[in-house]
């Protein structure tokens, strides 16, 4: 509701309400229905997973209800609004959202209550884990964080979009290599072939399909930066390529060697701490220091301090898929810590270690070349935490032990 600039002509109001009923369908509009749709999933995911009734149907009836009604209040008032323009495709998307995040996370509580009692390698089913890491490096690759700016030149339709940046996309340079992302891409790998073979399949035989999927997954992905207006660069889709393949190959050949070194509480301290580590990698690429004081003091302003705001300040897929991505990057390490709590007592047992963990990444930011520090990211890495933790706990899983206990025996 910023900016409204709330206006009680009855005139314009009911003209404004005539042309939400006969909405655009450009490309903006697109972009703008796929960004409904995700953060009000996020509505639907919190609904569902802190309900005290049990009864997930009739949950999944009350929010996509509460989805409509905040949306036909908001697009109501914006009727009134010189400003802002009210649709029924808003209305639309953000209570499929709604609807959409509710079924998602009751779908995800059905499967770990199928899967509680099964082997697994860290005590908790892998599927959550790999699951959401290997969309969370999907994202990257759709809207990769260095180059997610659409091309300033480049208009019409997504075909006419795609022509031109396939036009565009050679020659072929080694300045457009992105380095970094074989640290982010390879565990993908390494976490797929590592859930097959917690399903009984062989990690021998597995990781030659694993790398060929996930091959074309990197050049359909970079592919599809022509359609949303973004540069191809197959340099990139080369090295996503690789590294996907090369995880799942180094899963194949350490994968047993790691299950028999690294067993209890080894293995998830182990678990806790490369993931941890996995998430400063995403958080403060490209590792280079800003030192212009001027540059750190001016991200502490509005923009960056109130959640959601700097959502608006930009309309494109990347800012969708960003949320998404975030969330899905911290699911996984709140699964770990709901059955592998760093201690069993204490403040610094449960979340509370992962927590501070988002808000320091979030934090360096300010110190980091080409990143920005904004509330918005911290506040959607603890929903991710705080969502993966209660879905495990409300799934029946209890802590199997203290994760630091290997230390402390040292």
């Amino acid at each position: 509701m910023t900016e409204l600039h709330f206006s009680p002509d009855l005139t314009d109001a009911a003209r404004r309400l005539v042309r939400a009923f006969t909405p655009s369908l450009g490309w903006m509009d697109a972009i703008d229905g796929l960004r409904n749709t995700v953060l009000f999933a996020g509505l639907g995911v919190t609904w569902v997973m802190t309900s005290l009734s049990g009864k997930v149907r009739a949950e999944i009836a009350r929010v996509t209800l509460v989805g409509f009604g905040l949306s036909v209040l908001v697009e109501g008032l914006q009727v009134f609004s010189p400003t802002r323009t009210a649709s029924i495709l808003d209305v639309t998307t953000n209570t499929l959202g709604g609807f959409a995040g509710a079924v998602v996370v009751a779908q995800f509580l059905v499967a770990l209550h199928r899967a509680k009692g099964a082997p697994s390698y860290l005590g908790v089913p892998l599927f959550p884990l790999a699951g959401a890491y290997t969309v969370a490096v999907l994202c990257e690759a759709l809207t990769p964080l260095f180059r997610s700016t659409p091309l300033p030149w480049v208009s019409g339709g997504p075909f006419a979009r795609l022509r031109v940046a396939l036009g565009l996309a050679l020659p072929l340079r080694l300045a457009e290599v992105p380095w970094s992302d074989v640290l982010l891409f390879a565990p993908a790998g390494f976490l797929v072939v590592m859930l097959f073979a917690e399903g009984g399949r062989s990690a021998r035989l597995t990781w030659p399909a694993v790398a060929i999927g996930g091959a074309a997954c990197a050049f359909a992905a970079e592919a599809a930066h022509g359609i949303i207006g973004l540069s191809i660069r197959w340099e990139a889709a080369a090295t996503h390529a690789v590294a996907v393949g090369a995880g799942a190959w180094w899963a194949r050949r350490r994968l047993a060697v790691l299950s028999q070194t690294l067993r209890g509480p080894r293995r998830a301290l182990a678990a806790i701490a490369a993931y941890a580590l996995l998430l400063v990698l995403w958080g403060w690429r490209p590792f280079l220091p800003e030192t212009d004081i001027g540059a750190i003091v001016q991200q502490l302003t509005a923009v960056h301090l109130v959640p959601l705001l700097s959502l608006v300040e930009r309309v494109d897929v990347f800012t969708a898929l960003h949320v998404a991505q975030l969330f899905l990057l911290y699911l996984p390490l709140g699964c770990l810590l709901a059955v592998w709590p760093l201690r069993l007592r204490g403040r610094w047992s449960h979340l509370w270690p992962a927590v501070w963990l988002a808000w320091g990444i979030e934090a360096g930011h300010l110190v980091i070349t080409d990143r920005y520090f904004d509330v918005t990211n911290a506040l959607i890495a603890c929903a991710g935490l705080a969502i993966g933790w209660l879905a495990l706990r409300r799934s029946g899983f209890a802590p199997y032990g203290d994760a630091l206990a290997p230390l402390r025996r040292v």
